[in-house]
């Protein structure tokens, strides 16, 4: 009988491929850094590490029903294609699914890696009981995806929801999908960086410092989440700061699709209260009255387990 499922999420930093049941209950999971083997061999990677899981567990593949997989770029669902990655080099127009077939020889069902995060948000988490939302994470990268009536809209060419892509400044900073401007370019793990970092390079009695030990390259968000919690001013400025700009562009989403909920994940949402007040706040100033009022702003509850979740729900889906 195949009970087991095999969700894999790529990021621009980490992946992490899981055992699942039918139930979206996790088994078993492991974790490796995505650079760990390179742009050129990511897809030998997926495929060792799921065949170690499923040896570490002792599962056959005719108990499996498939792999599911989540990638932060743009997917052509259908086809199991990949268009392109923005935070990942050299990858274009690859024919994923047939690859990881051939390498695995099990079904593999391929998609937007927030897409699969709003389909597990929306079954078992954060979103559940609710019909119109929109899906965020804030990590590597900025992604988005949109519910309507409970269904993925996918749009024209099957990509749409992408709202870190939307144009906050139409001269602004130069982003990594080649546009400018773009949400992604100034909330964008690396850009948030290195504005804070430059702040705190001319404030080394700062608290933030302090918890560095003095080096900037040991500030991370993690350690501004702390900060900005035990008062340090430059930290607070910079959630504050990036919440401005996540709710100035989910504004004219709130304006154009009148979503009940909008769901926040990804590991930079970590930062929590400072963070999702600055986004209210400008949500509520930015958009109209009637759709500003109607939507719900939450913190993705299915944590850094949403992705194999929801890969492993398209699984399930597909078949």
């Amino acid at each position: 009988m195949k009970r087991y499922i095999i969700g894999v999420d790529i990021g621009g930093t980490n992946t992490k491929v899981a055992l699942l049941d039918f139930g979206g209950h996790i088994l078993h999971k492991k974790d490796f850094l995505t650079k760990s083997y390179g742009s050129d061999r990511l897809l030998d990677g997926v495929a060792k590490e799921s065949s170690v899981i499923l040896k570490d567990k002792s599962i056959k593949k005719t108990e499996l029903l498939g792999l599911g997989i989540g990638l932060p770029g743009l997917v052509d669902f259908k086809r199991g294609l990949v268009f392109s990655l923005t935070n990942i080099p050299r990858w274009k127009d690859v024919k994923l699914k047939s690859i990881l077939e051939r390498k695995l020889r099990i079904p593999v069902f391929v998609d937007n890696d927030v897409k699969v995060m709003a389909l597990a948000e929306m079954k078992y988490g954060a979103g559940k009981g609710y019909k119109d939302a929109v899906c965020l994470t804030l990590g590597t990268g900025v992604g988005g995806a949109v519910i309507i009536n409970g269904s993925l809209y996918r749009g024209a060419s099957l990509v749409a929801g992408e709202i870190g892509h939307v144009p906050l400044n139409e001269n602004g900073p130069a982003c990594n999908c080649g546009s400018f401007g773009c949400l992604e370019a100034y909330v964008g793990r690396e850009y948030f960086l290195n504005n804070v970092r430059k702040k705190l390079e001319r404030s080394p009695d700062s608290l933030a410092m302090k918890m560095a030990e003095g080096n900037l390259f040991s500030v991370t968000p993690e350690l501004l989440q702390k900060a900005a919690l035990k008062g340090d001013s430059i930290a607070k400025a910079a959630w504050r700061e990036m919440g401005t700009h996540i709710g100035n562009a989910l504004a004219g989403t709130v304006n154009l699709l009148n979503p009940e909920i909008i769901i926040i994940g990804g590991g930079i949402a970590g930062a929590g209260k400072i963070l999702f007040d600055s986004i209210r706040s400008a949500v509520d100033k930015k958009s109209m009255k009637i759709q500003a009022k109607a939507v719900r702003i939450v913190k993705a509850k299915l944590g850094n387990d949403a992705g194999v979740i929801g890969a492993a729900e398209i699984v399930k889906r597909n078949l």
